[in-house]
């Protein structure tokens, strides 16, 4: 993106000064040239390309925002009646390609510039058939003319650039200007205070955390990474990440918060860091750290609220573009704080850039992993009604928006409340890393026939699985091998802490009547002991067996 600051001074000495409303009586040409200079961000300016539309106009206001760069040439019909517009086509396209240097750039692409045509005054019937011709050439072109009347006697305005959804540029601007009295304008564009363009401190600091904990996924993740840098599923899980069965029928709340801090891959984080950085530059500066990090905190809550309601139940989701697209929303919005021009034009282009791709589900940016649109949409949402809040709390004579001990209040509870997650990720993580060991859902023989069958090879594949050693201890029970039941029994529960949520809670009920079945020949107290937990079943194979050995006294 090319930003380009045009000089206007005119390289003709002999040149005439440009036109200016205060030259002329109180028109409504004059009236409404300076409105455009006091609402839109218009200058009287000498354009050197442009010096045969000061030949043909009364006034030639211009305007540049480092993006875009826009011409009106105003005739004014009511000091000059009957005079018209006569510049060709082809000459006002020439005119305007000449100025395509004020124009900036984005992505290596050139903005248009636009050439507006607008006669004010008494109107005529062959208005519109003559400048009907002075508009786009193509969807391509990069001279984009537009014309306008307006009868100052019907109070009639008519543009030939409208469409479906608009009647055209600047149509409402000046039929508002019409049909309302008339004001005194200050011409004198307004001035709006801004903060200066700081280090983007704290997009840096939250940049920092979401690569460590990216670092630590791959780090101490469950299981191999794969691909590029792609933690696994239950590593994920394991760190926070946001489903929807999790949050609502466990009641891991928590997740709502963890989950805008993970991400999938290296790229997924790639993406998200440059997104990132694009706002803070933007923003941060403009708004303030505290009201930057409220944004944050509630784009990330609410993205992860609608991703909840729309996903579905068994889907892991994870990453950081709920917040910032929260981040860019805010950003739409308070650009409308600020006058038309460089600023404003900047915050929009740049939201722009981001948020329509992102909400618009043209296709997957990860391969192989399905874009969270609800966490965007989420996000956007939470962002819009903060930038709202901000639009109107923010006067132009401050730099920053008031309540920025509120905003950093909610900023820091929010980075308070990842103590409560952090909590619980450490002590679930143990728990969910060792369902990595446990026999897969694909390999998991489908009735104990086969799990006996294969019992020795799923031992030594999965030693940590307590299900295969339960039909061994069994089997040695049944064969009178007390010593080969006792081993079994006691190798299975020996991590239950760790399976206990995974699996039935009738395994650990199972081995330890086979334990206690197995110790009560030598050591009677202890098979009691261990017994008596079981010992709450009524009835049941396992309960008879306990029964028979006399061990539920």
């Amino acid at each position: 993106m090319t930003r380009l600051e045009p000089s206007f001074s005119s390289t003709r000495p002999e040149a005439p000064p440009p036109a200016s409303p205060t030259n002329f009586p109180e028109t409504f040409c004059t009236y409404l040239a300076k409105q455009f200079i006091a609402r839109q961000g218009f200058e009287m300016a000498r354009v050197p390309e442009a010096e045969r539309l000061y030949d043909a106009c009364e006034i030639v206001l211009a305007r540049s925002d480092g993006y875009t760069f826009c011409i009106l040439a105003m005739v004014d019909r009511e000091a000059r009646p009957g005079a018209a517009f006569t510049i060709g086509v082809g000459e006002l396209e020439q005119i305007g390609e000449a100025c395509l240097k004020y124009a900036g750039k984005i992505n290596r692409s050139q903005m248009p510039v636009s050439i507006g045509i607008i006669e004010v005054g008494p109107g005529s019937p062959e208005q519109p058939r003559r400048l009907e011709a002075f508009r786009r050439s193509g969807l391509l072109a990069k001279v984009v003319p537009f014309a306008m009347t307006v009868d100052t006697v019907t109070g009639a305005v008519w543009s030939n650039g409208g469409g479906w959804f608009s009647k055209g540029l600047y149509h409402s601007f000046v039929e508002g200007l019409l049909t309302s009295p008339r004001e005194t304008v200050d011409m004198a564009p307004p001035v709006v205070a801004t903060a200066s363009f700081g280090f983007p401190i704290l997009t840096t600091a939250i940049l920092a955390v979401l690569c460590a904990v990216f670092a630590a996924e791959i780090a101490f993740g469950i299981g191999p990474w794969t691909n590029l840098l792609e933690p696994t599923i239950p590593t994920l899980v394991a760190f926070g990440g946001l489903s929807r069965r999790l949050v609502l029928q466990s009641g891991e709340w928590y997740r709502l918060l963890s989950a805008p801090f993970l991400h999938v891959d290296a790229g997924h984080l790639a993406l998200n860091g440059i997104a990132l950085f694009m706002a803070g530059r933007a923003l941060e500066g403009l708004i303030g750290r505290a009201w930057f990090g409220a944004i944050y905190a509630f784009g990330a809550l609410t993205g992860s609220l609608l991703s909840l309601m729309i996903s579905p139940a068994l889907v892991v989701a994870v990453g950081a573009s709920g917040a910032i697209m929260g981040l860019f929303a805010a950003a739409l919005v308070i650009s409308m704080h600020f006058p038309p021009g460089a600023i404003r034009m900047g915050l929009q282009m740049n939201a722009a850039y981001i948020l329509i791709p992102s909400l618009l589900p043209l296709s997957d940016a990860l391969k192989g992993h399905e874009v969270d649109y609800g966490a965007h949409f989420g996000g956007a949402i939470g962002g819009v009604l903060v930038g709202l809040v901000i639009l109107v709390i923010w006067s132009r004579t401050e730099a920053l928006p008031k309540f920025r001990r509120a905003a950093a209040t909610i900023a820091i509870a929010a980075t308070v409340a990842l103590i409560y997650p952090a909590i619980f990720i450490v002590r679930g993580y143990e728990a969910i890393a060792f369902t990595a060991q446990l026999i897969p859902h694909d390999k998991l023989p489908e009735s104990d026939v086969e799990m006996r069958a294969r019992m020795t090879e799923l031992i030594e594949q999965f030693p940590r699985d307590p299900r295969p050693r339960f039909l061994r201890a069994m089997d040695f029970l049944n064969a009178n091998d007390l010593a080969g039941a006792e081993l079994e029994a006691r190798a299975g529960l020996a991590e239950e802490n760790s399976w206990r949520t995974s699996l039935s809670p009738l395994l650990g009920y199972g081995l330890r009547v086979v334990l206690a079945i197995a110790v009560n020949r030598d050591r009677r107290h202890e098979a009691l002991q261990i017994a008596r937990s079981a010992c709450a079943a009524k009835d049941g194979p396992l309960r008879k067996a306990l029964d028979d050995n006399k061990l539920c006294i």
